[in-house]
């Protein structure tokens, strides 16, 4: 879903502008709008465009779906529906976006093109956005091109890369570049380059707090979720569904067909493992949702360097197409279907909450509301991870895990030097401070957008996440942790909610699929790779890396008997990153002057060009 949208000043910087666009026409980008000193341009399977007008003309444009917050279950908006959002101030027409609609989208507005635009980008995150600027040029954009648009000063920052890799899934997509600046989801850029930023939402503004006596009923959370799903369904030709065999992608499947529009296809795939075979359970989904069933036999893969073209090429690390199966299998089938949108049941886990016992019991002994008597549902947790309700106490009041629990049994392996981050994702700092619960939730949500990476399934079909969606998020959020995974199941709100569509399989299910084996034989099948590919790597030579706990580690035996498949995954993501953009940056250095007669002595400077503007 490449875009790119260039805003210029009047005068001079259009000719900037204008070459820009004539050199990106030449590397194969499409003029999709053009206005006065605003231009936009797609490349491939580019999101839905929207002009913003005003009376006089476009001033701003929305990229992506954008649906009405007062209608769930209907169609996404058009130009008439966003007729007036122009003639706001930029950052009340970005919070009235957050409060009225939801999706995914980025909005650029400029109604005043003496200024540089105003950038937001939505919750979720779903259409990537990043902003530099140059001369009184801005340039806006999921990818970054090359030549005369690309940023003039790109360099890697090897104090984030660092950050990401002490920590993947906790750096919410952290981008580790000099030269561009990324918009995060919620926020809103302006100023040159989109040098400032306003936050206008947050997970943690939702998020139940102590005195809250309300929350949304079982029936709401159910009403939600089908009104998402409808909307999202609206003006698909075929719909394939990812059914896992859990909990999530099973609510997803049977809500599409209780809105009375069933998937066409439903996909699964399963490993030889008992514990990653998961077909029963998907076929008796797929039947509850009357849906026809294919599955898919996956055999270990083996990693090397095509493996990781797609993902080295993302403007930030893309931790979401390390399964190259996967990613084809799903590819496939939507090919073989003709299939124009894919529905799963991503971040099922995080709204509906899969938190560890501890969270919940400290939770609980702090007071947080619950449904029932308190002690019960302490018990109940405790019998969910067959321990006693005293030590699963003592490790809430300790804030950190008992010996004998899951989370201290999965220690990590000491590959990364750095044991974490220095700086965490905004939405996780602003979050500690609130129920342990809560920081799970929050967390989880910051994992989740790793989704967004670009795939071979994304450049096929659009994808449809509606666990993820605004509304869905914002109504979980505010129930509180005990509530949302109470008793001896967890998620049991949405079990309770979904139960009567869903196999009571599934329902009563308590173990989830595990596909840890099934990675650990992939990575052993890669070693005569994955050895070279680290080892003499860059991270390596930056010092980031143990590489003799690396090399011990890089061995079949070790593959066996000590899972540090996460670290070993992220260290070659991020590897395969770093060569990517550090030959992508020493080519442009090489063919730096290309652009200099425009800019060397073209427009004047922005400071002296907006003294004239006001005088």
């Amino acid at each position: 879903m490449a875009y790119l949208v260039v805003v210029h000043e009047p005068g001079q910087p259009g000719q900037l502008a204008d070459a820009m666009v004539a050199d990106l026409q030449a590397r194969g980008w499409s003029l999709a709008l053009k206005a006065f000193a605003l231009m936009v341009l797609t490349q491939g399977a580019a999101p839905p465009l929207v002009p913003l007008r005003a009376a006089q003309g476009v001033g701003g444009v929305l990229l992506g779906q954008a649906y009405p917050r007062s209608s769930l279950g209907a169609g996404p908006l058009a130009e008439g529906d966003l007729a007036g959002l122009i003639a706001q101030d930029p950052q009340d027409a970005s919070a009235w976006l957050l409060e009225k609609v939801w999706g995914g989208y980025v909005g650029v507005l400029a109604q005043d093109r003496r200024e540089p635009p105003t950038i937001l980008r939505d919750p979720t995150g779903a259409i990537e956005a990043f902003v530099w600027g140059r001369d009184g040029v801005t340039v806006i954009g999921s990818v970054i091109p090359e030549g005369l648009a690309a940023p003039p000063d790109l360099a890697l920052d090897w104090e984030r890369i660092a950050d990401i890799l002490a920590d993947p899934a906790r750096c919410g997509g952290a981008l580790p570049l000099h030269g561009v600046r990324a918009v995060d989801p919620g926020a809103c850029r302006f100023g040159p380059g989109g040098r400032e930023e306003v936050v206008l939402w947050s997970p943690v503004r939702f998020a139940h707090r102590r005195g809250q006596k309300r929350w949304a009923t079982r029936q709401e959370l159910r009403d939600c979720v089908d009104g998402v799903v409808g909307s999202l369904a609206i003006g698909a030709g075929k719909i394939v569904c990812e059914i896992s065999g859990g909990l999530d992608s099973a609510i997803v499947a049977t809500s599409l067909a209780a809105i009375g529009r069933p998937a066409d296809q439903a996909i699964n795939f399963f490993r030889d493992q008992a514990e990653a075979d998961e077909r029963a359970y998907a076929q008796a989904a797929a039947t509850r949702a009357g849906v026809p069933l294919e599955t898919v036999r996956r055999t270990p893969f083996v990693l090397d360097a095509a493996t990781f073209a797609l993902s080295a090429g993302s403007v930030r690390p893309n931790f979401n197409a390390l399964d190259p199966g996967y990613d084809q299998g799903l590819s496939d089938v939507l090919a073989r279907t003709q299939a124009d949108v894919l529905f799963t049941g991503h971040g099922g886990d995080v709204v509906f909450l899969q938190v560890g016992a501890a969270s919940l019991a400290a939770d609980l002994l702090a007071g947080a509301p619950c449904e029932g008597a308190r002690l019960h549902r302490l018990a109940e947790v405790a019998r969910r991870t067959r321990r006693s309700v005293w030590s699963l106490g003592l490790e809430a009041l300790r804030g950190r895990p008992g010996a004998f629990s899951p989370e201290a049994q999965a220690s990590t392996s000491g590959i990364i030097k750095r044991g974490s981050p220095s700086r965490k994702h905004p939405w996780v700092v602003e979050g500690a401070a609130g129920a342990a619960g809560k920081q799970a939730q929050i967390s989880g949500l910051v994992m989740s957008l790793t989704l967004n990476g670009a795939t071979r399934r994304a450049e096929r079909a659009r994808l449809a996440h509606p666990l993820l969606s605004q509304p869905v998020i914002e109504l979980c959020l505010a129930i509180p942790a005990t509530v949302l995974s109470a008793g001896e199941t967890e998620r049991s709100y949405a079990r309770e909610a979904f139960g009567d569509r869903l196999p009571p399989s599934i329902v009563e299910r308590r173990s989830k699929g595990d596909i840890s084996v099934f990675l650990g034989r992939s990575l052993a099948a890669s070693l005569e790779f994955l050895r070279p590919f680290l080892l003499e790597g860059r991270l390596a030579a930056e010092g980031l890396i143990d590489v003799a706990r690396l090399d011990a580690a890089l061995s079949v035996e070790a593959m066996v008997w000590k899972d540090a498949s996460v670290e070993i995954l992220a260290a070659a993501t991020l590897e395969a990153w770093i060569g990517h953009w550090e030959g992508r940056i020493a080519a442009a250095s090489r063919q730096g002057a290309e652009g200099a007669a425009l800019t060397g002595s073209g427009p004047p400077k922005t400071s002296s060009r907006k003294a004239k503007a006001r005088r």
